[in-house]
C-alpha cells in the first residue's frame, strides 16, 4: 500500500515538473545564461514540490502503459514550453521598440552582448530588455507568470487533447499584439526621426556646401537619448501593464 502511494505521488510530481520546469526554463530572467541549469532545475522541482498539494486533485492516474506515460508527459511538456514560448512572443516588443530607437537615434550600427536574448543585439534592444527584465521582478511580474502556469491548469488539464486550434490562434494574435505594441513604445522616435530627417534634407537642399551628415548624426544621437531619458519611464510602465494583460488574457484562451 505504502509503495503504491509512494508511486502514485512521484508519478504526479513529474507531472507537475513537467509542465513547470519547461515553462520556467523560457521565462524572462529565468532562462538567461547569468542563472546556471542547476539553479534552474533546483528552483522547478522545489516549486513543483510545493504545488505538488494544491495541483494534486486536477491530474489524472498513473497509465499503466509506457507509451501513455510518454504522450502525457510529452502534452506537459509541449504545452509548459507553450507557455514560456508566448511570454517570449510578450517580451518580443521590446526587440521591435529597440530596432525602431536604434533607428531613429542613429544607434543602429553599435551593438552590445544581451545576456536575456544571449546573443549580440542592438544597444537600445539590450538596455530596453535589461531594463524590462529588472522592472518584471521589481513588480512581482514573474509571480504573474508563476500564476498563470498554475491556473493553466484549470484550462488544459493533463491526460487532455491539445487544442491546437486554439494555441494557434493565440500565438498569432499574441504575435500581432506584439508588433502593435513595439511601435507604440517606439512612437515617441518615430516621429522625432522623420522631423528630423525631413529637417536635415530641407537643409541639404537649401544649403548644399554643409555636410548634413557630419552636421546631423550628433545632433540625432543627442535628441534622441534625451528623448529616451524623458520617456523611458512612461514606456516602461506601458510595456509592464501590456505584459501583465497578455499574461492575464492568455488564461482566457481566446
Amino acid at each position: 500500500m505504502l509503495r503504491e502511494m509512494l508511486a502514485a505521488d512521484l508519478f504526479q510530481w513529474m507531472l507537475v515538473f513537467a509542465r513547470l520546469g519547461s515553462a520556467v526554463m523560457f521565462l524572462p530572467g529565468f532562462n538567461s545564461t547569468m542563472v546556471s541549469a542547476r539553479v534552474r532545475l533546483l528552483f522547478a522541482l522545489i516549486l513543483s514540490f510545493l504545488l505538488l498539494p494544491v495541483l494534486g486533485g486536477k491530474l489524472p492516474p498513473s497509465s499503466p502503459s509506457a507509451i501513455g506515460l510518454f504522450l502525457l508527459l510529452a502534452a506537459e511538456i509541449g504545452f509548459g514550453i507553450f507557455i514560456g514560448l508566448m511570454v517570449q512572443v510578450m517580451i518580443s516588443a521590446l526587440d521591435t521598440a529597440g530596432n525602431a530607437i536604434g533607428y531613429a537615434t542613429g544607434l543602429t550600427n553599435m551593438f552590445t552582448f544581451d545576456p536575456i536574448t544571449e546573443q549580440q543585439s542592438a544597444l537600445m534592444t539590450g538596455f530596453l530588455n535589461l531594463v524590462a527584465v529588472t522592472l518584471i521582478f521589481a513588480s512581482n511580474c514573474h509571480h504573474l507568470m508563476l500564476r498563470a502556469i498554475v491556473d493553466s491548469y484549470t484550462i488544459y488539464g493533463p491526460g487532455q487533447p491539445l487544442p491546437f486550434g486554439d494555441l494557434s490562434q493565440l500565438l498569432v494574435r499574441t504575435l500581432g499584439n506584439a508588433a502593435t505594441m513595439g511601435l507604440r513604445l517606439a512612437a515617441p522616435f518615430l516621429v522625432f526621426s522623420v522631423t528630423f530627417n525631413t529637417g536635415l534634407g530641407l537643409i541639404n537642399r537649401l544649403v548644399p556646401q554643409i555636410q548634413v551628415f557630419l552636421v546631423g548624426l550628433p545632433i540625432q544621437i543627442l535628441g534622441g537619448l534625451t528623448i529616451l531619458m524623458i520617456t523611458l519611464p512612461a514606456i516602461m510602465l506601458l510595456f509592464i501593464n501590456s505584459l501583465s494583460e497578455g499574461i492575464g488574457s492568455f488564461l482566457n484562451f481566446g
